[in-house]
């Protein structure tokens, strides 16, 4: 790690934890799922997510709060994001929620409800009082650092200061992502759960039909 620091995300990193989320949720593919899930272009994306985060809804994939960051010469090139699931008693699914209802606007809403029956299989939900790992990027140049691997350990070591009591992680991915896989197969993590749709359509929506849940305990 020479040459590398960990810090945890400020306002400032906003437009690099943008890109983080897009490159993350498109894994080994082209599919970015918040653009073809809500008609917009990658570009417009990238600004809702930005708004997204702006708001700092804390307890979810979008808030600054659950991110940690690695920095090369001042410069960010790795983040991961994690937080407590249900920690005040507010699921992060409903956070999410109203956090792209209020950004995203009503046609794209109504877009998504259209898509519904296509996804509906492969759709996930987190277990209460976990921590739940999302959206791992490092910058290509960087890569072979193991800075995965720091991440995962800075974010479990400040979880258990913040809930002594927590005892199981678990990160959602696609099948495709075998990268990130690997990185967290590294660390621990085991196949827990697969969900999978066989609809037609999936791919044009989807990065994969199928979507893994992998944990580990703490």
């Amino acid at each position: 790690m020479e040459g590398y620091s960990i810090r945890r995300a400020l306002e400032k990193d906003i437009p690099f934890l943008a890109d983080v989320v897009i490159a993350a949720e498109k894994g080994n593919s082209d599919t970015l799922s918040y653009a073809t899930l809500f008609n917009f272009s990658e570009e417009k994306v990238k600004d809702l997510i930005i708004s997204m985060f702006e708001e700092e809804i804390k307890g979810c994939e979008f808030s600054v709060d659950s991110y940690l960051i690695a920095e090369h010469e001042g410069k960010p090139v790795a983040s991961f994001g994690a937080w407590i699931e249900g920690l005040d008693g507010t699921a992060s699914k409903i956070l999410k929620s109203n956090l792209i209802s209020y950004t995203f606007g009503k046609d794209a809403i109504e877009f998504l409800v259209s898509k519904q029956d296509i996804i509906k299989d492969i759709l996930t939900e987190r277990e209460a009082l976990t921590l739940q790992f999302e959206y791992l990027f490092v910058s290509e140049l960087h890569r072979g650092k193991k800075l995965g691997d720091t991440l995962i350990k800075e974010h479990e070591i400040q979880a258990k200061l913040l809930h002594p009591k927590l005892s199981k992680a678990q990160v959602q991915m696609f099948k495709n992502n075998t990268n990130a896989i690997y990185v967290y197969e590294r660390n621990g993590f085991k196949l827990a759960k697969s969900s999978q749709s066989n609809h037609a359509e999936i791919l044009d929506y989807l990065p994969c039909n199928e979507k893994w849940i992998m944990e580990k305990t703490l």
